[in-house]
């Protein structure tokens, strides 16, 4: 490649102005290949001062560095094709500026070093890659291409320069409770190796106690591995052991986050309630049924909280603060999951979802049921387009966890789940296929036993309800989800006319009946699964998401929408103005919020209870043309719009 390159570094220099362009087009085809590999990128980068010398970026918009916006590198890097190679040549040359390999005037070293910075500020989710809808939305080329760049950039760039910014992430990250902490933990465990902490300053202060939690939970485990800890515990004397119970419990209550040595210890005092209560931090209701199921625990706590499956410690203790063992169906079905022969199929899976795991695969299934179970709005999709699964899981780990259980026991032990689709017996192990093509095992186990079934079953329910005329999700989401969902439904979006359609009556029937001050001040029951167009940061279209509403409540004056995002991350933005938060404003663990207006503007399709119908007259006008405005000037844009009487309007 060394040789193209040279090759096509000569022409572009030898070239005649005019000749200049097809020249570039040369380069950039050799640098479409480079970008695919790190030794291709260390490549590029020691011929951009050349290329650049030569005019690779002259007469384009990345030719002035001076010109150009952190902002918006991101999403030209995921453009794709020739548009994401030359933004990868344009921060190659912007690391060469900041290392003094190109020198220019009117652009100093300085000035590049502070254009990466925000780069790498703005685009954290791709450095330590997360699985969110627009990633997921990438070509695989293009997002080797771009994570690769982060990765080769980040040699260069030391951790130290956006400290303050990787403690905002992290933080906001653990916040957000997931089941699957594998991005938390790699962030951390970078944060350990690269930078020195230094415990007066706050950023630093908030690094420490994720690391800590993630690494040395307590004062005792600073120095030790986790055998020489085992030993300590082991030996122990009562004191020793109320202190470090209180340090533990206050390490995982405090993050999220659990460790091996959380495991030793819960397994060493899991026979003496008072210790265990404050090792798990349980609250008077976790502390209440540990009492009265305190034989059960011991046997779950022996059987599958284990150093290996240590994340589910945290669920653990929130499984037993939601109180689930007093609820009969949930005990009665751990109790059959723990004595389940799973079929060879799902323990194949299991395996290929945790591979250094020693532990037989239903002990991991049972300790991820406990985390599903604990913090059911922390259910990700990983890398598969399979948030209709996600949501379900949630929903039923929330609503009816002795369905779930039963769902899952069926799934492992008959590699198989049937359900009812009106006249049809639809069972997953007889249909091809669903959504997901190439299967992400990058999951909870709950998820690896029980998505492959339900993305099958949901896509064949699509299928067969896909030429009635409406949206199929009025007949799938309740025969999915199950009794939970309303009867009533609407929806804002044609299919077979690619329109949008009487999005007046639409949104003032979703203001109607989900906003407090047209409802009666009335809030959700259960949760709503919506159907929302997804767009990125510049409010384009990328396709349609699924997700729940929770509740609908006032923060310091404004109404605001509270939802699941099943897609790993709750704060992926939706348009330059438009971002959910996860915390700040009222939100409970797990929940993503806007304010109702702005997570109207993506709505398309929504369930709604027919009693609560009134004169859709009453929503106020401006509400109505504030939705509107903002929806046809982003996703709207791709559509034909409809009015009433079926009149074309064109998309703004």
């Amino acid at each position: 490649m060394q040789k193209n390159l040279s090759e096509a570094l000569s022409e572009l220099s030898e070239a005649i102005p005019v000749l200049k362009q097809e020249k570039v087009k040369k380069v950039l085809s050799v640098a479409d290949q480079l970008t695919d590999s790190a030794e291709g990128l260390s490549l590029l980068y020691e011929f951009i001062p050349k290329l650049h010398d030569a005019g690779a970026f002259a007469d384009s918009m990345w030719e002035h560095p001076e010109k150009l916006v952190p902002a918006l590198v991101g999403g030209t890097l995921k453009a794709g094709g020739q548009t994401t190679v030359m933004e990868v040549m344009s921060e190659l040359r912007m690391l060469a500026i900041s290392e003094k390999r190109i020198k220019m005037s009117g652009f100093s070293q300085k000035l590049a070093q502070r254009f990466l910075r925000s780069v790498i500020v703005a685009n954290l989710d791709l450095i330590f890659p997360d699985a969110s809808e627009e990633l997921r939305e990438l070509d695989p080329v293009t997002t080797r291409k771009v994570t690769g760049l982060f990765a080769f950039m980040k040699q260069f760039l030391p951790l130290e320069m956006i400290r303050e910014d990787l403690a905002e992430e992290i933080d906001q990250i653990c916040l957000q409770r997931p089941v699957i902490t594998e991005r938390a933990l790699h962030i951390l465990s970078t944060v350990r190796k690269e930078l020195e902490l230094d415990e007066t300053r706050k950023a630093d202060r908030k690094l420490q106690k994720y690391v800590r939690a993630a690494f040395e939970p307590t004062e005792k485990t600073r120095g030790m591995d986790t055998d020489a800890y085992t030993a300590f515990v082991e030996s122990a004397s009562e004191e020793e052991l109320q202190e470090e119970s209180g340090a533990i419990g206050k390490s995982m209550r405090d993050t999220g986050l659990s460790s091996p040595y959380h495991a030793i210890f819960i397994r060493k005092v899991k026979s003496k309630p008072v210790l265990l209560k404050k090792a798990l931090g349980l609250d008077s209701t976790g502390r209440a049924e540990l009492d009265k199921h305190r034989e059960f625990v011991t046997q779950l706590i022996d059987e599958v909280i284990h150093p290996e499956t240590n994340r589910s410690c945290y669920g653990l203790a929130r499984f037993l603060d939601r109180a689930l063992l007093s609820h009969q169906p949930v005990k009665s079905g751990l109790e059959r999951l723990l004595t389940a022969e799973l079929h060879p199929e799902v323990e194949k899976n299991l395996r290929t979802s945790r591979p250094k795991a020693k532990l037989k695969p239903v002990q991991l299934l049972v300790a991820e049921c406990l985390g599903i179970l604990g913090q059911p709005l922390g259910v990700g999709q990983g890398w598969n387009p399979t948030c209709q699964s996600a949501r379900g899981i949630s929903l039923w780990s929330r609503h009816a966890p002795g369905k779930l259980l039963r769902l899952i026991e069926t799934a492992a032990k008959t590699n198989n789940l049937t359900m009812r689709f009106e006249a049809h017996l639809l069972s997953s192990s007889e249909l091809l296929e669903g959504l997901a093509k190439n299967f992400d095992y990058n999951l909870d186990a709950v998820s690896v036993v029980l998505v492959p079934h339900l993305d099958k079953i949901y896509n064949r329910m699509m299928q067969l309800a896909a030429l009635r005329g409406e949206d199929p999700h009025k007949w799938v989401n309740p025969a999915l989800y199950g009794h939970w969902i309303p009867v009533g439904f609407a929806s804002a979006y044609n299919d077979l006319t690619q329109s949008i359609k009487d999005y007046d009556n639409f949104m003032r029937t979703f203001y109607i009946t989900h906003h407090p001050e047209y409802n009666g001040g009335h809030d959700l029951v259960y949760p709503n699964p919506v159907g929302i167009f997804l767009t990125g940061a510049s409010g384009a279209l990328l396709g349609f998401h699924a997700v729940s509403i929770l509740r609908v409540a006032k923060f310091e004056g404004e109404y605001r929408t509270y939802f699941l995002n099943p897609n790993n991350e709750g704060r992926q933005q939706w348009q330059s103005d438009i971002r959910p938060t996860v915390s700040g404003h009222g939100e409970r663990t797990g929940e993503s919020s806007l304010p109702f207006y702005q997570f109207a503007t993506r709505l398309y399709a929504f369930h709604f209870n027919p009693s609560d119908m009134k004169d859709l007259s009453a929503v106020r006008q401006e509400e109505i043309d504030q939705v509107t405005e903002i929806a046809k000037n982003s996703w709207g844009v791709s559509y034909t719009w409809t009015d009433t009487a079926g009149i074309g309007l064109p998309a703004l």
